[in-house]
């Protein structure tokens, strides 16, 4: 792992910085999705894990939660926001994970009228991560009604399962329940900051020295974990800014006076600046921290524009010089001309004052943004932050609808490369947000059920369920995959084949699939992908399939029931020609023995049994395959017999 991935933290919330310099996070759109240094999503998300790992500090109550989890298979954890009980739940399931796979959270349904926790989620060996600490009374009520029944199902499948509940809500637990909740304390403060720091390259002589006196005014507040972590991050900083002064309490008080947001600071300093031009200027500086200075005065000049502010009316040898412009708004340029504040973290003081203090300004601030990120004067990297910057500002109950037009405006046309990336950037980390990734998640499910989506825009949704939602949530991933593959217009199966690629790499996902496959065709299907997508699934080598301690998916009474009514409606619905290449493999798998083979038969022949013509078919097929096969033993019947036998069981003749 890099040192510079080292020194960023995944809260429950966002990502932090706990490293000197800007905090880079790069989705590379036509890389799938990588994040930084071309890391793929899925490996960076493990990673953030083993970084956990590395930095976690077990708080009280951890050990009674790992015992139960262990003798229970299901863990409830309570404890109040900001004692790091999420990360405790995270590790808890890190501890029992085997090779590369990790946990999963355990999916809300999106339809209404069926049971709000997915036990269809539930398979053999799974790690679950089950997270209501968020949730509104509501679903908390319908939750609890379905716990002990989700329980009994992590059971049955030798599952493991944890539960965040909502705090304060946990007393009315059922009686049954209430063995299974552990109350996660909060770690020992200074322990969790010292590791932090001891991580970051920290000499543990610094570390290891009585704490300053604005460490122990800052802790005594009991400020939430991810606060701890955030200042050990601007400790980092600091200690780089200082340019090799060791003086550790120095750095401590850069660090909590960041910290506390220079509210006032960027108060003074608008009162300060009277101009218009510079009021800009300083904004388009934060908006764009680290870009170059003539990128950044472009973007001044811009915003104007967009708030509509008159322009300056002196001739252009009378304006001030840029580096005399910056000075007065506490900004430098460095030997490379980017553009940096002076004071630590006073770039985030600048947008978030901007933000919440000048509710006008937020619109224009919306248009500024949209159109900024298609400047060619910006660097990819550039084009990055700034729509992380903003999307930050955004990720809140109240804004969080304003990323929706920004997505649909950078999706609006399929050439534009620079837009789809921001579009990616501003759904990653919307998603990875915690509190608000369930609106984006559901914002993603309302896209995939609309017939006629701009191509750029369902390019995105594909890549963000394969490669971000597939992590932690891959049955939503699913899902959503599923509508989209529906919906998709003639000539195109991206959304079909991500789909089939990504269900047929994990049986829980497949199994899944045939869920809604069968849900479907046992109504009043109209969907003409969904034969086609059974025929793409049904793989009689997934199907007789091994894994762990599960049967494999054909020796299982459901799913044979569900094989035998998709076969029914392909053979009713797609002519001989579409389906015939998938009944010659489940011929010649059958045909190959093995214990299989009665299986892949009845599952074959009884979703025939109500079309003659189709049982005629497998019949000729099975006596053309025969040809290629070895002869049976003496006491074996002949392969088209044995066909014929299942046939005529499957009509009901009786024959001598």
């Amino acid at each position: 792992m890099s040192d510079q991935f080292q020194h960023s933290v995944f809260t429950r919330h966002a990502q932090m910085h706990m490293g000197p310099g800007d905090l880079h996070v790069h989705n590379n759109y036509f890389n799938t999705l990588a994040d930084r240094q071309g890391q793929p999503f899925r490996s960076f998300a493990a990673d953030h894990l083993l970084w956990l790992r590395r930095n976690f500090v077990p708080p009280p109550g951890f050990g009674q939660a790992r015992e139960i989890l262990a003798s229970q298979r299901t863990v409830l954890l309570d404890g109040a926001p900001g004692s790091g009980r999420v990360a405790a739940a995270q590790m808890l399931l890190h501890e029992l994970r085997t090779g590369e796979d990790t946990f999963r959270e355990l999916p809300l349904n999106d339809d209404e009228s069926r049971p709000l926790l997915a036990l269809d989620g539930i398979a053999y060996d799974t790690l679950l991560l089950l997270d209501l600490s968020e949730v509104e009374e509501k679903v908390w009520v319908r939750a609890h009604e379905e716990l002990h029944s989700v329980r009994a199902e992590v059971y049955r499948h030798q599952a493991r399962l944890v539960v965040l509940l909502p705090y304060g809500r946990a007393t009315r637990l059922v009686p049954a329940l209430v063995p299974y909740r552990v109350m996660i304390g909060r770690p020992q403060e200074l322990e969790v900051l010292r590791r932090y720091l001891r991580r970051n390259g920290l000499a543990p002589g610094v570390i290891s020295q009585p704490a300053p006196a604005v460490v122990a005014a800052f802790l005594g507040r009991r400020p939430p974990m991810e606060d701890i972590a955030r200042f050990a991050g601007l400790v980092i900083d600091a200690r780089a800014k200082a340019g090799g002064a060791e003086d550790y309490a120095a750095w401590c008080q850069e660090a909590y006076a960041a910290l506390g947001g220079r509210e006032a600071e960027v108060a003074d300093s608008l009162r300060e600046l009277q101009d218009g031009s510079l009021r800009a200027l300083l904004l388009a500086t934060a908006m764009l921290h680290g870009a170059h200075a003539d990128a950044v005065h472009n973007a001044a000049v811009s915003l104007l524009a967009t708030v509509g502010h008159p322009q300056e009316d002196l001739p252009v040898l009378q304006h001030a010089g840029l580096v005399e412009r910056f000075r007065e708004i506490g900004a430098e340029r460095d030997g490379k001309g980017c553009v940096r504040f002076k004071v630590l973290e006073f770039d985030r003081a600048v947008r978030v004052y901007s933000w919440t203090q000048l509710p006008d300004l937020r619109q224009a601030l919306l248009e500024w943004v949209g159109t900024t990120v298609m400047s060619t004067e910006l660097t990819e990297a550039d084009r990055d932050q700034l729509v992380e910057r903003f999307t930050e500002l955004c990720l809140q109950d109240r804004y969080r609808q304003m990323l929706v037009p920004l997505v649909l405006t950078w999706t609006a046309k399929a050439a534009n490369r620079a837009g789809t990336r921001a579009a990616v950037q501003l759904l990653t980390k919307a998603l990875q947000d915690q509190r608000q990734g369930w609106f984006f998640r559901r914002q993603i499910y309302e896209w995939s059920t609309r017939t006629g989506l701009p191509d750029a825009l369902a390019e995105v949704i594909i890549s963000l369920c394969t490669e971000v939602m597939a992590v932690h949530h891959p049955y939503e991933a699913v899902v959503r995959l599923h509508h989209m593959a529906r919906r998709e217009h003639q000539g195109t199966t991206r959304a079909r084949d991500a789909l089939i690629q990504l269900v047929r790499a994990d049986r829980r996902l497949l199994r899944l699939m045939f869920d809604r496959l069968d849900y479907q065709f046992s109504g009043n299907n109209t969907y003409e992908a969904d034969p086609d997508l059974f025929l793409e699934m049904t793989d009689p080598g997934l199907l007789t399939a091994t894994e762990g301690r599960s049967r494999s998916l054909v020796t299982q009474e459901a799913v044979r029931k569900q094989l035998t009514n998709g076969w029914d409606v392909v053979f009713g619905r797609r002519p001989e020609d579409a389906w015939s290449p998938a009944a010659r493999r489940w011929l010649l798998a059958a045909g190959a023995g093995g214990p299989y083979q009665d299986a892949l038969l009845d599952v074959l022949i009884d979703g025939g049994a109500r079309r003659t013509d189709a049982l005629a078919r497998l019949y000729v097929m099975a006596s053309e395959l025969e040809r290629s096969l070895p002869p049976p033993d003496e006491s074996e019947v002949w392969f088209r017999d044995r066909v014929l036998q299942k046939i005529n069981i499957a009509q009901g003749v009786q024959v001598a």
